[in-house]
């Protein structure tokens, strides 16, 4: 049984990715510029195969998907602080918050002990 923390770690990567794609989405369809889709589904290429791989349990993908989470969260800080819609900048600072809380997810003793990680 996978422990919870995994679990939602596991989401935080899918349900993340799958957000900001829909923000980008939405600008494309409100601005009519299609470039803005290429960050979010780049970050959808990045951050499924994460998922993925916490839920089917691959004990290597441990601290890379920290990694992951982190990067992701500087990223939309740095969108937060860019110009563009007030609201897409509330949801890239969610997404921040969310990542990180992802990090520390994946930093508790349950989900180390199930990833393998150090204990």
């Amino acid at each position: 049984m996978k422990p919870v923390e995994v679990r939602v770690a596991s989401a935080v990567a899918f349900g993340g990715a799958l957000v900001f794609f829909v923000v980008g989405l939405i600008l494309w369809r409100s601005t009519g510029d299609a470039d803005v889709l290429k960050l979010p589904s780049f970050l959808a290429v990045v951050e499924l195969p994460v998922a993925a791989a916490l839920l089917l349990r691959l004990r290597f993908m441990h601290y890379p998907a920290m990694i992951v989470f982190v990067l992701v969260a500087l990223l939309h800080l740095v969108i937060v602080l860019a110009d563009g819609p007030a609201w897409a900048r509330v949801a890239s600072g969610v997404l921040s918050a969310v990542h990180i809380y992802g990090v520390v997810l994946l930093n508790t003793g349950p989900a180390r002990e199930h990833l393998g990680g150090p204990r």
